[in-house]
């Protein structure tokens, strides 16, 4: 897996990863207005993750003032197209974004603490309610914590979660 930031030269991979995620139903990600891409790009960053030679997932981070000064929020618009993971992982770590992306956003805010939102009404692909399960199965395993249970952010109600990244790593050095 290939994973780096997203930038003007792979403006035609992320191009036709808007059009897979159109073709599928995933709103969020449809085009670079819906992933606030520019937004994103001009306060935080975002990376894209490839496998043979194709982009099969996103995700940004960018400063979450809301939270507090020092607050990240990663895993921002993380999206996947297909998987080169078979099987399902206790862990998640068989999401690109989650497994692959992750580590690099870690290494970046290193300093920051880093939060994770999840939808907990609105749900513009119709799989975002599992991201929020998947976040309290975590959560059950120390990789995450429940920050704020609600809040609205971007006019939408989402549950905030704290990374522990010391965990995070733990588990997945043993993959």
């Amino acid at each position: 897996m290939k994973v780096s930031t997203l930038n003007q030269w792979t403006v035609s991979s992320l191009t036709q990863f808007c059009k897979d995620c159109d073709a599928l139903g995933y709103h969020n990600n449809n085009s670079l207005k819906a992933m606030k891409y520019d937004w994103c790009k001009d306060i935080g960053e975002f990376w894209g993750a490839w496998y043979n030679e194709k982009l099969i997932a996103v995700a940004g981070a960018h400063p979450l003032p809301d939270i507090s000064e020092n607050a990240i929020r990663v895993l921002f618009r993380g999206c996947q197209i297909e998987s080169p993971y078979k099987g399902l992982n206790a862990s998640h770590m068989n999401s690109v974004p989650f497994r692959d992306i992750l580590p690099y956003q870690i290494e970046m805010y290193k300093e920051n603490d880093l939060f994770i939102t999840t939808n907990i009404n609105h749900d513009a692909s119709g799989h975002m309610h599992k991201t929020h399960r998947v976040m309290q199965l975590l959560e059950k395993k120390g990789i995450v914590d429940l920050h704020i249970e609600s809040m609205e952010l971007w006019y939408t109600n989402q549950s905030v979660w704290k990374l522990n990244k010391e965990k995070y790593n733990e588990v997945r050095h043993r993959l």
